[in-house]
């Protein structure tokens, strides 16, 4: 008998039915994009509204700080949260903690460590770092896909399920730098077209979802006081 597969809402509206009925728990998740396209925000929400529901989270930002996140997410509607339900760790906090590991620049083992550390004190089951590129900046790569391949295979070890933020330069067609959207469960691309001469909507794809019969066109995407939403593009009469 098949086992039932277990599902994340992403408490985005239309978003859930789109993707064919949520995010397997345990995938790891790229959400891809050009600069401004709420990448960030879009992961908050779902980890936001999960913890809500008694899935806590783990949101590591490596550009920001702690404080200028909670503000920014305040400012879109997000209270403050309980920190045992979802906990922010900045770049800041993690240099503090580890001056001594710092120095040995394995930053992907850091935060594989830290995470390990966090999960078993505090049974996190989602995880999002934002972002890859400032990663890759600290990290100084030698072997990129070996290395990316051992991190996802340590998320993947912890049963978490993770998000991941990648920056895409405008004009590039590539979705990922060293592959990682092929190790990836999961790809949302999220992206800004031109509507017309003067509007500029903001469309998201999912791209692949493994073990789900997803969507693959692009939606709008929304954001107000009711929250993210998700709606079918309709095609411009001619």
């Amino acid at each position: 008998m098949e086992r039932e597969l277990s599902l994340i809402s992403t408490h985005v509206t239309g978003l859930d039915q789109a993707l064919g009925g949520g995010v397997p728990q345990g995938s790891i998740v790229l959400v891809a994009g050009t600069p401004g396209t709420m990448k960030s925000s879009l992961i908050y929400n779902i980890m936001y509204h999960s913890a809500r529901v008694g899935r806590r989270g783990l949101y590591i930002t490596l550009e920001q700080t702690t404080d200028s996140l909670k503000r920014a997410m305040e400012r879109m509607g997000y209270p403050p949260m309980d920190e045992g339900k979802l906990y922010l760790l900045d770049l800041g906090v993690l240099r503090t903690a580890l001056k001594r590991a710092e120095s040995t620049k394995d930053w992907v083992q850091i935060i594989v460590d830290i995470v390990k550390e966090a999960v078993a004190a505090n049974e996190y089951q989602i995880l999002a770092l934002d972002s890859m590129d400032a990663l890759y900046a600290l990290a100084n790569f030698e072997a990129p896909r070996r290395e990316l391949f051992q991190l996802y295979a340590s998320l993947r070890e912890l049963g978490l399920t993770t998000f991941l933020v990648t920056e895409i330069p405008i004009g590039s067609a590539k979705l990922a730098q060293y592959g990682e959207d092929f190790l990836a469960d999961g790809i949302i691309h999220l992206r800004q077209v031109e509507v017309g001469e003067t509007d500029v909507q903001l469309r998201l794809r999912c791209v692949k979802m493994r073990m789900m019969n997803h969507a693959h066109n692009s939606m709008a995407l929304t954001h107000g006081d009711d929250g993210f939403a998700v709606t079918h593009v309709l095609a411009r009469k001619k």
